[in-house]
């Protein structure tokens, strides 16, 4: 049980998403492969050609050829996702997926859910997610709340940290520094027997930043950031059924922000994030069935120097089972407890709910699955969602895939309760988005391709007033549709070629496209190994489209702009590897929010050595 054992216990717990390390992994680029065995469409081990909904899987090849700093900088370059931000590193940002904020897609690292319960609208804070102790990221997307609750209406993402292979004892360090007094560095131990593993992690992260806000001839300073993480997880098989796991995750944060009228007020927000979880995988009847219990926690608080503090935490039970009925049909089911409690809101928010799902495998080509759920909100009462999919395969290397599927998103805390911009009277966001695509591999594997389209309707649409900042639902529907596309190519042993394309149509019940949503998202690059110890990657972005708000609160379109990184590393020993890195080396001056700045030509370089 111990080579899977920690894999199967994060996975089938909570609202854990991560796919079994299989013999082939994947191009972040692209969707799974048909070989591959992934978990995050279902819940549970799936091929990939049995899938229905759109997936993807980063790998830690995938981020180390890249080298990116951030979790949220990796996944942009994913057809369907884009990222604003309130300034350079730390600062405030919102992750899109299909033209939808951040707060509709539910974010995970090692199945605990690291939304912040007191944010205005409910969402993960990926502006201090690093990814220096990050292994793999899977990403499902559409109306997913049949299987994982509220929230999910964009999509998941689970992001999980690194693991020991059995038998193995491993120390890596990473230093890199750069523009702007950058230093990023980290220290990680991972060791495991056949029957127990361990894995632990700190990263801190600095940088002298620069003026978030465009001064417009005003004074300015820089706006620093300053991050401390430590992670840590392991499993240990008690007997050849039973397993225990654990994970932990700690964060403190110091981030510089700009004041509403002066680019040179000294101003600061402390963050501070603990997250936990326990639990415990018993395999039975036969090795058919499997129970996971397992309990989370989280505590995240922010504290402004203008002496306001938001502080929440949440805490979650859940109780999960797969059972494999026959050959071709498969059951998965369970149920969960939430509470979340935020400061200074006299009313705690309580979800309890569960859900059913069945897999059917009626011939080898066709796969189809529906589930069931039926949440009860302590201050809405009962929703009921659903999802199906299917998946076919057409001929060999050629699939065809489509999944349907309503959600909901229950208002926060902040939105029903605050005593200035809160609404008790709101009701959820409710949703249905289906999705259609094609998988097409040729010349053995080696050529990927894959289109998809996507279609989004959100009814009572709960939004911020940019006018009077107050919290206001809005009658009518609001719709996000688009066409992804996405290629991969392994033309020699040594190169590879990989492009994502996105269109989106994102508006609101006015009709009016949506802010910081591009139309069109183009991403390209390549990875290019001239001999053994060198390895080239280069990346660029176009982004054309953008729309956001001018000081009248009128909307307008930001320029377009094209992005272009690049990496160079060299293995000089077995345990001794240098890079170099440059980020927007055409330095283009580019918005992603009306008058917030972003970084200009950056280059960095650093070491990575493992014992």
């Amino acid at each position: 049980m111990r080579n899977t054992s920690w894999i199967a216990a994060t996975l089938k717990s909570s609202v854990a998403l991560s796919a079994l390390f299989s013999s082939t992994l994947i191009s972040s680029a692209n969707e799974t492969e048909l070989d591959d065995i992934i978990v995050i469409a279902n819940r549970t081990e799936t091929e990939a050609g049995k899938v229905g909904s759109t997936t993807h899987v980063v790998t830690e090849e995938d981020l180390k050829n890249d080298g990116a700093t951030f979790v949220s900088e990796y996944l942009t370059k994913l057809p369907g996702i884009s990222f604003s931000q309130n300034g350079g590193a730390g600062k405030q940002s919102s992750l899109r997926m299909r033209g939808m904020s951040n707060y509709y897609t539910k974010v995970l690292v090692d199945g605990i859910d690291i939304s912040d319960p007191s944010s205005p609208q409910v969402e993960a804070r990926l502006e201090h997610m690093l990814l220096n102790d990050v292994e793999r990221i899977e990403i499902l997307k559409g109306s997913q709340s049949a299987l994982y609750g509220g929230q999910a209406v964009a999509g998941v993402i689970n992001i999980i940290t690194k693991r020991a292979e059995a038998g193995t004892v491993n120390h890596t360090a990473t230093i890199e520094g750069g523009s702007y007094g950058t230093v990023n560095a980290s220290y990680g131990l991972k060791a495991a027997t056949d029957r127990a593993d361990i894995a632990i992690n700190t990263q801190r992260f600095h940088t002298d930043g620069f003026s978030a806000v465009s001064p417009k001839g005003r004074p300015s300073d820089e706006d620093g950031y300053e991050n401390k993480t430590f992670s840590a997880k392991g499993s240990v098989d008690v007997t050849e059924e039973l397993n225990l796991y654990f994970a932990a995750r700690g964060l403190h944060g110091t981030t510089e922000y700009d004041g509403s009228t002066s680019p040179a007020a000294n101003n600061k927000v402390k963050a501070e994030q603990y997250f936990g979880k326990i639990g415990a995988n018993y395999i039975w009847l036969d090795e058919r069935m499997t129970t996971d219990a397992s309990i989370q926690f989280s505590d995240l608080t922010r504290e402004y120097s203008s002496g306001y503090t938001a502080k929440g935490n949440r805490v979650k039970f859940e109780l999960l089972n797969d059972l494999d009925v026959s050959d071709s049909f498969r059951l998965n089911f369970g149920g969960d407890w939430s509470r979340e409690k935020v400061k200074g809101q006299t009313k705690d928010i309580g979800v309890i709910g569960g859900f059913l799902q069945a897999q059917w495998n009626p011939t080898d080509p066709l796969n189809v699955s529906g589930a069931i759920r039926l949440d009860h909100h302590n201050a809405y009462g009962y929703y009921l969602t659903g999802r199906g999919t299917i998946s076919y395969q057409v001929l060999d290397g050629t699939r065809l895939r489509s999944s349907l599927g309503n959600g909901f998103r229950a208002p926060s805390s902040y939105e029903l309760y605050d005593s200035f911009s809160g609404n008790p009277n709101f009701e959820p966001e409710t949703s249905v988005s289906y999705d259609i695509g094609v998988d097409q591999n040729l010349f053995n594997d080696k050529l990927r391709l894959s289109a998809s389209y996507f279609h989004i309707l959100t009814e009572d649409l709960i939004i911020n007033d940019p006018v009077t900042y107050k919290y206001e639902q809005i009658d009518g529907l609001s719709r996000s549709q688009g066409v992804e596309l996405s290629a991969n190519w392994a033309a020699l042993d040594n190169l590879s070629f990989n492009g994502a394309y996105t269109y989106t149509w994102a508006v609101g019940p006015d009709k009016k496209r949506l802010r910081r949503v591009p139309l069109h998202d183009v991403n390209l690059g390549f990875t290019y190994k001239p001999w053994e110890p060198l390895a080239l990657s280069v990346n660029a972005n176009y982004v054309y489209g953008l729309k956001d708000l001018n000081d009248s609160k009128e909307p307008i379109k930001l320029d377009d702009f094209v992005l272009v990184n690049a990496k160079a590393a060299y293995q000089y020993t077995e345990n001794l590897t240098f890079h170099v890195r440059g980020e927007n080396l055409l330095d283009q001056d580019y918005e992603r929010i009306k008058d917030y700045q972003t970084p200009g030509l950056s280059v960095y370089a650093g070491l990575t050595a493992s014992f």
